[in-house]
Order: structure tokens, then sequence, then C-alpha cells
């Protein structure tokens, strides 16, 4: 059930069963579509309680009010609960999520036909991951070949990275982590390593090369490989390394291997040792440019900036971008 919001009645707002909620100054709440939280936990996969405590423990959540207490939240409150659940998985501790979150922009939203649309589109997604999930189950090879080929014709690449792919890979690992599922863990898990390389493994000669090495646990790396999409995406080549060499062989692979940038991904925060020694050896001995990408530019910037790192960012749309400003000098980051 949502809430439309289609007038104003002095300084509330009318919805269509007649409650009052208080109207929220400078917000443009004109056709606003409001969800209940029970709606939002279904939307989310994140159950009321958990929402509540959000709320009032940590503060990360500010729900709108009816006059008899009932929460509704709106479409960017909604993004607001998934983009607290990826950095919870990415292990951030749910106290120190609000000091990350605050400083990314959420994309502003046009409310009355975004909202509408987003909830379509959430329902899609929904359909979309549960395709997938159904072909996974049964262990239909051919059929997650053929959904997974859908997928990549029909959504664009962020939304089928971070909304559907990444999404149910994260839940069968952590069924798998919890003693059931691991079957289908190991064919998912496989199955997109094997189609992700494929896609990165395309070359061109007259691209430039960028090396892109793993930090991340062998366990996670099609988070390594769903982040080289949108490397792939700016026309480069790739040399993919699943783990992190001795400095010197990398070093020789670097220089040896003609690449214009090495690009360092983790989901996680560094290791000591890496953060304050390897990388900016690395970066003191190497012509190109060293770089980090993934959620250990959020959780460590200052660090990664006193190592005169630079910060790509996370694996979205705008690191197809920030890759290309780098190969170019132009990156500030």
């Amino acid at each position: 059930m949502v809430v439309q919001l289609p007038r104003t009645c002095g300084n509330k707002l009318l919805v269509c069963d007649h409650t009052m909620i208080n109207s929220v100054p400078g917000l443009a709440l004109a056709n606003e579509t409001l969800y209940p939280i029970r709606e939002v936990s279904r939307l989310s996969g994140v159950n009321s309680v958990t929402l509540r405590a959000w709320e009032r423990r940590y503060g990360l959540l500010v729900p709108q009010r009816t006059d008899s207490g009932h929460r509704l939240y709106s479409m960017r409150d909604i993004e607001r609960v998934k983009a607290i659940v990826s950095w919870i998985a990415r292990g951030v501790p749910v106290s120190k999520v609000a000091s990350i979150i605050d400083r990314q922009a959420l994309p502003s939203l046009s409310i009355a036909p975004v909202a509408q649309t987003d909830s379509l589109a959430d329902e899609q997604l929904q359909a979309a991951r549960e395709q997938l999930i159904a072909a996974v189950a049964r262990g239909d090879l051919l059929g997650l070949e053929r959904v997974y080929g859908q997928l990549f014709a029909r959504w664009p690449l962020t939304q089928l990275c971070n909304d559907i792919l990444l999404p149910v890979w994260r839940q069968y690992r952590v069924q798998a982590k919890q003693g059931g599922a691991s079957a289908s863990w190991a064919l998912l898990d496989g199955f997109l390593r094997g189609r992700l390389l494929q896609r990165i493994a395309f070359l061109q000669p007259d691209r430039a090369s960028v090396l892109l090495v793993s930090l991340q646990p062998r366990e996670e790396e099609v988070e390594v490989l769903l982040a080289a999409l949108f490397l792939a995406d700016a026309d480069i080549n790739i040399a993919y390394l699943s783990c992190l060499p001795a400095p010197e062989e990398l070093l020789l692979m670097c220089d040896g291997g003609g690449h214009q940038a090495l690009l360092l991904f983790s989901d996680r925060a560094l290791e000591a040792g890496v953060l304050t020694r390897q990388l900016p050896r690395l970066n003191q001995q190497l012509e190109c440019p060293v770089a980090a990408l993934g959620a250990c530019c959020e959780l460590q910037a200052v660090e990664l900036q006193q190592a005169n790192i630079s910060c790509l960012g996370l694996a979205q749309r705008s690191l197809t971008d920030s890759v290309q400003q780098l190969l170019a000098g132009r990156f500030d980051g």
C-alpha cells in the first residue's frame, strides 16, 4: 500500500485515506508517493524492527508521521535504506554508516513522476532477481545463461550490477556461510566469474591498458569483476590479477606491460601494511598513476589521500568517467 499526496490543506497534506500528516518545510511534496513501514520492509528486505532501530538509535532515517504516529517513507528514504544495507554488507558498523552516506549526494527526485516510476522499477527489479534465483535453484545452466543474457540486454549496467546480480549473489553467499544452499552458491559464483572474466578479457590493440588488482578475499572476487565492467565501458584494456603480488613483481608487470594505470579494488578497509607501506612505495616507483576503487575509497578516504592514492569511487556509472579522466591526467580525487 502506498499513499498519494495530491493536494495541501493549510500547513497539512491531505492523503487519500484522509489521514493528515505534517508537511516538511522546503520539500516539494505535491503528488509524492509515501510508503508505510511494511511496504518499505518488503521493498528493501529490512524488517520493520530494524528500520525502527536505525531511526531511534542511530538517526539513520527520519520518516514523516501521520497524526496518529504512523511512519511514512519517501522514495528517497527507501534509497537511503538500500545504501545502509549495502554499507553494512561491506563490513561497516551501523554506527558509522551515517558519516559515509551523508557525504554522498542522493540523486535529486522530481517527486511525482519519479516516485511512481521508481515504484514500478522496484517491482521489475524484484522480478528480475526472482527470475535469476529460479534458474539457480533449478540448477539449470542453460536457463541461467539465457536469463543472464536477457538481463544484460535489458538493464543499465548500474542497476544490473548493484540491484540484480550483487544482491542475489550475496544472498546465496550468506546462505552458504550459514550451511545452506552451498550448491546454488557454487553454481552462481562460478557462472558469474566465468562470464564476467569473458567480458573484460576482450582486448583491442589501439586502446589504453590498465592493470586491475583485487585486494578482495578470493570468495568475493565477483565484486571486483562487476566493478571491472564499468572500467571496460571506458573502452580500455584490462589486465586482471586476482590477488596482490609481491611489490617487485607488480612493478615489473606494470612497466613491462605498458599499462597506463594501476588500479586496486577493495570493498573493505585496506590492511595497514598495504595502506602505509606498499601503496606509497608503488606510487613513488611507478611512472603511471596508482588509484583505488571500491568501498575502501569511502572507508579510508583520508588515509588514501595522505598516501597520494587517487580514489575513483564505487562501482557505479561515474567510475567509467573517473578512469577516463585518470588516464587523461585530469582526475582530481
